[in-house]
Parts: C-alpha cells; sequence; structure tokens
C-alpha cells in the first residue's frame, strides 16, 4: 500500500516567511522621514472614534501599511497609543487580538495566488477583526444588535484598507510622482482629512490646531481658485471641525462663507485674501449672535494668516500644482457623478435657505426709529427726577400731589427739545419755576439728558441700518448659491451622434484630430472641444477646422479666443470652439480729469461675461480727484467680481450700495451706469443709479435713455429700475458722465443741444466719436474741465459672410 502525499503549504516556506515577518517586526532605530510619517498617522487615526465607539480606522491603516518596511511593533503602538489618549481603551485589545490574528493569517496564506490578488490582504483584514468581534458578542450572550455592529466594524475595515493602500505608495515616496490616478487622489485627501480630525481639541498657545490648519487650507485654495473652491474648502473644513465638536453645525455656514469671501478678494492678493476671511467672519459672527458667541476665534485666523503672509509665493504655487497634478489630460465628459451631485445639490441648498433665513432674521430686527416713542419720553423723565428732584424737599409736592401738572410741564418741556434742539429757563412755564427750588439744575440736567439721549438713538438707528444692509447681503449670497446649485443641476447634453461625423469630416479634410467634444451649455449653445496634432504655428487649420465644424453642427462656429493652446511634450493642440454671436461689440474711449486734478474720478470697464452678454460700465464718484476715483474704482472692481462670480445684476448692485455705506463714516457714493448687451438678439438692458442719460445713436435718430434715482451708498436700501431698448446693426451706445452733460448745459436748449450734437455726427469709428464729444465738451468748458469728463462709445454690428 502507497501512501499518498496530502498538498499542504511547505514548512519552509512558512519558515521563510516567518522571518520575513519576525524582521518586520523587530524594532528598528533608524525610522526614515516617510516612516515618521507612517507612525504620525497612524497614531492620529488611532484617536478618531466614530458612532458607538467604533474606532476602525487605526486598525484599518496598519493593515494598509503592512507592505511597508517600517516595524509592525511601531505601528501597532501607535495605533494603540492613539486609541489610548482617545479614550477607547475598550478598542485596544480588538486592535492588538487582529493584530497578531492578521500576522498569523498573512503568513498563511503568504504564497495564495488568486485572479483578484488585490483582494486577499482586505478579506484578510475582514476576518481578522471579524474573530475579536465575534468573541466579544459571544460573551455578551450573542444578541443581534451586537452581531450586526460587529459585522459592520469589519466591513468598514474592509473598505478602509482598500482606501488606504492607494496612499501608501504616496506616502513612502520611493518614486517621484508627479501625477496621480483618481483613485491616489480621493484616498490621500481623505486620509489627511482624517488625519487632521485625529488632531481633535488640541490647544496650543490658546490656538486650535485643526482650526489654524483648516483656514490655512481655506486661504490657499481661495487665493489659488477662487470663491466657489474656496467656499467648497470650507464646507470641508467646516465638517471636519464640527466632527471634532459635535454640536455646532453652524460652524460649516461659517467657514462656507469665509472662503467665498476670501476667494472675491483674490484679486488683492495675500493681504486682500485675508482681510476678506477676517471681514467675513467678523461681519457673520456680528449679527448672528451678536459676537457673544465667536464661531472662528480670531487667535486662529491670526496665526494662518501669519503662515500664508510668510509663504513664499513660488512654494505656495508649487504645493498647489503638486496636489492638482492629477487633472492633467483627463477629461470626464459626463461630470461628476450622480451621487456627488445630488449631495452637492442638496448642501447647496440648504445653505442657501439657511442664508436666506439670516437674511429674513436681520430684515425683521433692522427697524429703525427716528422719533421719540412715549417709552423714550417716560425714560427721559425718570432720568431727569433721579438725578435732580430725588433728594429734593418738594419731590413729593411735585411728583406726586401734583404729578399731572408737572407731566403737561416736561412734555411742553419736550416740544421745545424738537424745535430747538436744548432749552434755557425762558422756556419753562412761570408756575414751574416759581415753584422749583433747583431750576438751574433741572434746565442742565435736562438738556445733558437729552443730548445723551439723541446719540442714543444715532447709534440705535445706524445698528438698525447695518443690520439691514447685512440682510441685503446674506440675501443675495443665497441667490448666489441657489443659482449655482441650478447650474450643478443642469445636465450637459453630449452629442456623440455628432462628435463621431465630425472626427469623420476632420479626417476627410486631412486633419488629425484625437478627439472631439461637442456639447450644448445651459443657454442651449453648442460648444465643440478638439483635441488635434499641432499645426508648428502656421495657424491653417482654425480655418479648416471652423468650416468642417460648421458644416456638421449647422451653425456658425468660431475660436473662443485668439490663443492656441498646445502641450509641447505631446504635440497635441487643444481648440475650443463656440456658436458665433449675431452681433459683435467694438469699443471707444475718451476721458479727461478735473482741471487741476491729477486722477480723474471717473471709472469703466467693458467686460464679456462669457454667457452672451457684454457689459459696458462707468462710475463717477462724488466730486473729484483722488477720493472721487477710489470711490467709482471701488464700484466699478466689486461690479466686474460679482459679475464674474455669477450674482446677478439686481444682486450685485444692491451689494455694491451696501458696502458703499458701510465703507465709511463720511460721505462716500458713486454713480453706477450699466448697459447689458445680448450679443444673440440685441437686447440691451440698462441699469442706472444715480447715473446721466445713456444715448442710444440709431442711422436716422438719437434715443435718450435716462431714471432718476440716487447714486449708490447714500440710502442703505435702493430700487435698481431696468429699461430695456433692441438694438441693431450699425447702432450705437453713448455712455457719458455728468461733466459732459453739464459742459452743454450751458448751451442754449442744455442736454437737448448734445443729442442733436450726437445726431450730427458723422464718424463711424467708435473712438472717433468718443473723442469728438469729448473735444465738444472740452470747448464748451472754455478749455478747462470743470469736471472729470468721460465718455464710452459702443458700435453694435453684424458679421457680414
Amino acid at each position: 500500500m502507497k501512501t499518498q502525499a496530502i498538498p499542504y503549504p511547505k514548512l519552509g516556506d512558512v519558515g521563510k516567511v516567518y522571518e520575513r515577518t519576525k524582521e518586520g517586526l523587530m524594532l528598528d532605530v533608524s525610522i526614515s522621514k516617510s516612516n515618521a510619517i507612517i507612525l504620525l498617522i497612524s497614531f492620529m487615526l488611532g484617536r478618531i472614534s466614530l458612532f458607538q465607539g467604533f474606532m476602525p480606522f487605526g486598525i484599518a491603516f496598519f493593515i494598509a501599511a503592512s507592505s511597508t518596511r517600517i516595524s509592525r511593533i511601531l505601528m501597532g503602538l501607535a495605533v494603540s497609543i492613539g486609541m489610548i489618549t482617545g479614550g477607547g481603551f475598550e478598542q485596544v485589545y480588538i486592535t492588538v487580538t487582529s493584530i497578531v490574528i492578521f500576522s498569523a493569517l498573512e503568513m498563511l496564506f503568504a504564497n495564495t495566488k488568486s485572479k483578484n490578488n488585490g483582494l486577499k490582504i482586505p478579506i484578510i483584514a475582514f476576518v481578522s477583526v471579524s474573530i475579536p468581534q465575534m468573541v466579544m458578542v459571544f460573551f455578551q450572550g450573542f444578541l443581534l444588535y451586537d452581531t450586526l455592529k460587529s459585522i459592520c466594524y469589519s466591513g468598514l475595515v474592509f473598505a478602509l484598507v482598500f482606501i488606504f493602500k492607494n496612499s501608501i505608495s504616496i506616502i513612502e515616496g520611493t518614486k517621484k510622482r508627479n501625477v496621480f490616478s483618481n483613485e491616489e487622489m480621493i484616498s490621500i485627501a481623505m486620509l489627511m482629512t482624517l488625519t487632521l480630525a485625529g488632531i481633535g481639541n488640541v490647544q496650543l498657545a490658546g490656538m486650535n490646531l485643526i482650526n489654524v490648519m483648516g483656514i490655512l487650507a481655506i486661504l490657499l485654495f481661495s487665493m489659488s481658485a477662487g470663491p466657489g473652491v474656496g467656499a467648497a474648502v470650507g464646507v470641508i473644513v467646516g465638517l471636519v471641525v464640527n466632527m471634532t465638536n459635535p454640536g455646532v453645525p453652524m460652524v460649516i455656514a461659517s467657514y462656507a462663507f469665509c472662503g467665498l469671501l476670501c476667494g472675491v478678494f483674490k484679486s488683492l492678493g495675500k493681504v486682500g485674501a485675508c482681510l476678506g476671511f477676517i471681514a467675513a467672519n467678523a461681519l457673520l459672527t456680528l449679527y448672528l449672535n451678536g459676537s457673544t458667541e465667536i464661531l472662528i476665534y480670531i487667535k486662529d485666523i491670526l496665526a494662518a494668516v501669519l503662515i500664508v503672509l510668510f509663504i513664499p509665493k513660488k512654494i505656495m504655487t508649487n504645493t498647489l500644482e503638486y496636489f492638482t497634478a492629477s487633472t492633467v489630460g483627463t477629461r470626464d465628459k459626463q461630470g461628476y457623478s450622480t451621487r456627488i451631485k445630488e449631495l452637492t445639490i442638496d448642501r447647496l441648498n440648504k445653505f442657501s435657505k439657511a442664508f436666506g433665513e439670516l437674511s429674513k432674521t436681520f430684515s425683521e430686527i433692522s427697524q429703525t426709529s427716528t422719533a421719540t416713542s412715549k417709552q423714550d419720553i417716560t425714560s427721559l423723565f425718570d432720568r431727569v427726577a433721579d438725578k435732580v428732584c430725588k433728594d429734593c424737599s418738594l419731590c413729593m409736592h411735585c411728583w406726586d400731589r401734583n404729578f399731572y401738572n408737572t407731566y403737561q410741564v416736561m412734555f411742553k418741556i419736550v416740544e421745545k427739545l424738537d424745535d430747538k434742539g436744548y432749552i434755557n429757563e425762558e422756556d419753562i412755564p412761570d408756575y414751574f419755576m416759581d415753584r422749583c427750588e433747583r431750576i438751574s439744575d433741572f434746565v442742565r440736567q435736562v438738556n445733558n439728558v437729552y443730548e445723551l439721549f439723541k446719540v442714543n438713538l444715532v447709534w440705535k438707528n445706524r445698528v438698525g441700518e447695518s443690520r439691514g444692509l447685512m440682510s441685503q447681503q446674506l440675501d443675495g449670497l443665497s441667490r448666489v448659491i441657489a443659482n449655482l446649485a441650478n447650474e450643478i443641476d443642469y445636465d450637459v447634453k453630449f452629442k456623440g451622434d455628432l462628435e463621431d461625423r465630425l472626427l469623420v469630416e476632420l479626417d476627410k479634410a486631412g486633419i488629425k484630430a484625437n478627439d472631439a467634444v461637442i456639447f450644448q451649455n445651459k443657454w442651449g449653445k453648442n460648444e465643440v472641444t478638439i483635441f488635434h496634432k499641432g499645426c508648428g504655428g502656421i495657424r491653417n487649420c482654425i480655418n479648416n477646422i471652423e468650416k468642417v465644424a460648421t458644416g456638421v453642427i449647422g451653425r456658425k462656429m468660431i475660436k473662443e479666443s485668439n490663443e492656441c493652446v498646445q502641450n509641447h511634450k505631446t504635440g497635441i493642440c487643444t481648440l475650443k470652439l463656440v456658436e458665433e454671436e449675431t452681433f459683435r461689440v467694438t469699443t471707444g474711449v475718451a476721458r479727461l480729469g478735473k482741471y487741476e486734478s491729477s486722477v480723474s474720478g471717473d471709472n469703466y470697464t467693458f467686460m464679456n461675461t462669457g454667457d452672451g452678454k457684454y457689459i459696458v460700465a462707468l462710475s463717477d464718484g462724488m466730486g473729484s480727484g483722488q477720493k472721487a476715483d477710489c470711490q467709482s474704482r471701488a464700484a466699478i472692481s466689486l461690479l466686474e467680481q460679482f459679475m464674474e462670480t455669477g450674482f446677478d445684476k439686481d444682486t450685485a448692485i444692491k451689494l455694491i450700495n451696501s458696502i458703499l455705506v458701510l465703507k465709511s463714516d463720511d460721505d462716500s457714493f458713486a454713480t453706477i451706469d450699466l448697459s447689458a448687451i445680448d450679443l444673440y438678439d440685441g437686447k440691451v438692458e440698462f441699469v442706472k443709479i444715480g447715473a446721466v442719460s445713456t444715448y442710444i445713436k440709431r442711422p436716422d435718430r438719437v434715443e435718450t435713455v435716462k431714471t432718476v434715482s440716487l447714486p449708490a451708498g447714500i440710502l442703505s436700501d435702493i430700487e435698481t429700475e431696468m429699461i430695456c431698448k433692441n438694438v441693431s446693426n450699425g447702432d450705437f451706445i453713448i455712455m457719458v458722465s455728468d461733466g459732459i452733460i453739464d459742459s452743454f448745459k450751458s448751451e442754449e436748449g442744455g442736454e437737448k443741444s448734445l443729442v442733436n450734437y450726437i445726431e450730427e455726427i458723422e464718424n463711424v469709428n467708435p473712438q472717433g466719436i468718443a473723442d469728438i464729444i469729448l473735444n465738444k465738451a472740452y470747448s464748451n468748458s472754455g478749455n478747462k474741465a470743470i469736471d472729470d469728463m468721460t465718455v464710452l462709445v459702443a458700435k453694435v454690428w453684424k458679421k457680414v459672410g
């Protein structure tokens, strides 16, 4: 009888694995930089606990990092110490036992091969964690709830091992990496966030370390990518902070608002962005809870600001580029996944609703009082009586037996105070003066108390006005966030059939295209992006591609910008085409500062918003010179920022008005004259805040567009009136400042003479028209500009062919 050997793992193989495991378990006194980072992360993740006392992050990271050369004893100690410092004494038993079981099972199945080898370690992790969990369940009575909880815990570890393994190679840094996969980026981002959460409420010189690091991240990303990304990073940081300090959900909105405003002011550099963050936190804290509870402490903000200010620009730029390198060369045609999009939309809608409720609250409590109420009068009487009459021998006579007569005297005194602002002894009735022993003290105290009352009333009204302005700003922010949610909810319609046809037609035309993307944007217009082999700077390919794309799509397609984007390493050019707009705009500007003034108080802008609208705006600051320039420049700069960020015209102007009102104790106002030209249908929307007339020069007549309103910065609440007109090919839109109007008023006919003069101009060049009008105005003023003069001319025309 022959003895047959049953296949079983060779003891020699197990011995070799044991030697390697033993070597890995040995304490290595030499720790590299990457190993130190792994140990630090192990400690931090060990500290994090979830609901029901779950602490799965430490053991999951230990198993994911088990393939590294770092000592497992050190990692196990780091995780265990983290759990102990995090208050998870009971979890240490599960973790230590799981580490021992995992090491044993890994040795046993070291040489086992499977089709999906990536599942081996997560499965071993699941089993290793399940065994000690089920032992505890057994001794606790084997309840169904405890069993399900243990399975949930093990499943979470299984998933976390998958996620963490993608970031281990990056942390080790054995090879220099420049481009990361999406899985690696998600893994490293999640790992960084959880590590940040592991810090907990660590205080350093009175500052919360997690808050400082979170604020630093918001500042960096806001300055790099603008308000949208700044707000998004603010949400993430707010969630992490809320994880470490449960029960303060408003802090999420606070960080988001600070990130948004920080991004709005990124054009002002580091200092401007930092001040934007500080201002946002101060405004929201002050008007949210009256500064009784600070959402983001100023110490934490100042610490992060100092770090940002001392980071060299080159280092900051390189760091951000390193973490965004994974996006190079990737193009996801379907955009965000449905689940991420729905989550983002839901969050944004909640934020929009929250800011809307805040706006409503501030609006309700912002009512100002400019008149003296009965309660105020009673309080005034009581103060005077307390200071003068309290210890007088005739107090009972005046305020008890003759109470009615005394009150009648006091009301007459109030009437005098309202008329004159003060009283003297002549204003007191004779019968009261005859019996009052302290008439001089009485008059003096009445005047003192009334002065104090007026000061309090002024500040009370200022607080109410500020709350009203804050209500407007929060309402504007609420609408912008809601619009952003609607934009994200928009489903991009890709046209795969046209993409295939376009590639075929390009190939027929001898153009080697690697790929093409055609979709319809939210305005219903087609956009085309083509990736093709470069032509070496000849640029003939652009005209050829435009013709082919126009034939395939059936609409006139033109390049979006004059620049050609080429990857010099691959030689691939990226060309973006958009539907040609029906109209185009050519502009001209002529301006002249006031006599003996070094700067003009007028500022203007021309901007294409990218959604088929062309904006022409002019602002005239109060007076002239440096102060007027500062006011109008602020209005134009804010208008540009708000329009680029996605604010509608009405909201943008109201926000600019509220900012100008709050900007200074002195009079600070500026006119806003805005014309928004729709380049597809020729419709023009005119918005005027304190601005003079605008003129539309047509071939046969000149139309005047005017409204009556005060400049921005005077009243806390303004109503914008919009006037709509249609323009045709060859029409001119002429906008002027009041200096031009005033120069023509000296002529017979006043402003009508300017209209007649514009009608007589035969020049068809917008710059020529601007120069002609300015020269005439200068001549009317006796060759001495009595005010700042500015002329903006926009010619609307159709391209032939």
